[in-house]
């Protein structure tokens, strides 16, 4: 199937493009940046520059699909609502897909729209089917619009009201974590409220077989079949990361933060998944302690885990003579760390070579003396801090051969020095330059992969 992508880079439409791409699917995306699309997406597929949210694409770019998957929508929670938010979350969702929809053939087989468990609004104890009415809140509003905008579209329509998404990385847990790393997370509120949660894995799947399966159409909740009060999703978040629970957060001070937005973090929305299961769709995490413990396993060891994907078009016996020369490293490093091989202890890389290198942590020098701990050319090898700036410093380096290209993933653990009091005081600003030196790779491996223009 040829499918069409809005939304690709975000959450979920990474993983499912490249799920849905491993399943044989030719995937197109559409982003308002090339650069970011290449950068950031872990599959093969083509990019359409365009911005939804204040044009329509040219209908002959779209002629030849036969399903979209339309996922597009800036963040509704996390931040205050202020009347430009408003405008920019209307934007994104409603004017966007009614721009998409304007675009898309008439003969169309298949169309699966992104919306919101937020669609029933603050029901209480009542379990919310799709039959359900909306409700009457700004998210309900928005949902209503945005399932009205992708009603529109040709072909089969499925309509997915995604709950809460948790993830190893992005998404609502990564907001929620820190507080409950430290030991002082709690309820919110008096914790009575529903919330109807979903891991990754689960909410990509039920994208992927609402594409495929033809017996899916209208509304479907995208959301746990076992959904939790804020207090048991609490007190199994805090047994996750092997702390207790800390007090609850009164209302009040979550209106201070979050303005209006505070209605929907507070809103009690108990979803059922009983359509989705009468449908055959199986969970692979249908209770929350299972899904927290696969995803805050390394936690409870004081550790922190960064993950990267980028898709290159080369096989990995292409791209490796590339990495395996440490020099490189210094290509592919942020100038403002001011990153320098001092030696390498073998003439070419191999397993126990040790490599010393300088640089620079916000204008701080360090030494950096790193042992190759596993070394399988062209696929796989690792890295170890034997002493530096870290506790802990492990670097997984993958090349899976996938379509025809290469798969990298950086999957790094560290552990910062002084324990608790410097995970306490510097996890956020690690985090963040970690992040930093990775989009760094990503831009400059995109753009040695791109084909130069003629």
């Amino acid at each position: 199937m040829k499918v069409l992508i809005t939304g690709a880079t975000g959450l979920i439409g990474r993983e499912l493009g490249k799920k849905l791409a491993s399943d044989g699917h030719e995937i197109t995306v559409v982003s308002r940046s090339l650069a970011k699309a290449r950068e950031v997406l872990p599959f093969p597929c083509e990019v359409i520059v365009g911005d939804l949210p204040h044009e329509p694409l040219k209908p002959e770019e779209l002629a030849h699909f036969d399903g979209v998957v339309n996922l597009m929508g800036e963040p509704v929670v996390g931040t205050r609502w202020t009347d430009e938010k408003k405008k920019e979350i209307y934007r994104s969702r409603i004017t966007a897909t009614e721009n998409l929809v304007k675009s898309l053939p008439k003969n169309l087989q298949v169309f699966v729209g992104g919306s919101a468990i937020g669609y029933y609004g603050n029901c209480g104890e009542t379990i919310l089917k799709e039959s359900h009415v909306h409700g009457n809140d700004f998210l309900a509003d928005i949902s209503k619009d945005w399932e009205r905008a992708s009603n529109e579209a040709p072909g089969r329509k499925v309509l997915i009201r995604t709950g809460i998404v948790l993830s190893k990385q992005g998404g609502a847990l990564e907001q929620m974590l820190f507080p409950f790393r430290a030991g002082v997370g709690g309820a919110l509120g008096d914790g009575k409220n529903w919330m109807s949660w979903i891991h990754l894995t689960d909410i990509v799947a039920l994208f992927a077989q609402s594409l495929t399966d033809k017996d899916f159409s209208g509304p479907i909740n995208g959301s746990s079949p076992h959904p939790v009060t804020n207090r048991e999703f609490s007190e199994v978040l805090a047994a996750s990361v092997g702390k207790k629970l800390g007090p609850a957060v009164p209302p009040l001070v979550l209106k201070l933060l979050f303005g209006e937005a505070s209605e929907v973090i507070l809103s009690s929305i108990r979803g059922s998944a009983e359509k989705a299961t009468s449908l055959g769709f199986k969970f692979q995490f249908p209770t929350l302690r299972g899904a927290l413990d696969e995803i805050c396993a390394s936690y409870k060891d004081g550790e922190e885990v960064f993950y990267s994907e980028q898709f290159i078009p080369k096989a990995p016996e292409e791209i490796f003579p590339f990495f395996k020369d440490p020099h490189n490293l210094e290509t592919i490093t942020p100038p403002s760390l001011s990153f320098q091989i001092q030696s390498v202890s073998t003439k070419e890389i191999e397993q126990g070579t040790t490599i010393q290198y300088k640089l620079k942590i916000r204008g701080v020098p360090a030494n950096w003396n790193t042992e190759i701990d596993e070394w399988k050319p062209p696929f796989r090898f690792v890295d170890n801090q034997k002493s530096g700036p870290y506790q802990l410093w492990h670097h997984t380096h993958e090349f899976k051969p996938f379509l025809g290209g290469t798969l990298m993933t950086d999957r790094v653990r560290y552990r910062l020095p002084l324990g608790y009091l410097g995970w306490l005081v510097a996890s956020k600003f690690v985090r963040r330059d970690v992040e930093e030196i990775f989009k760094f790779r990503r831009s400059y491996i995109a753009r040695m992969d791109t084909p130069k223009k003629p």
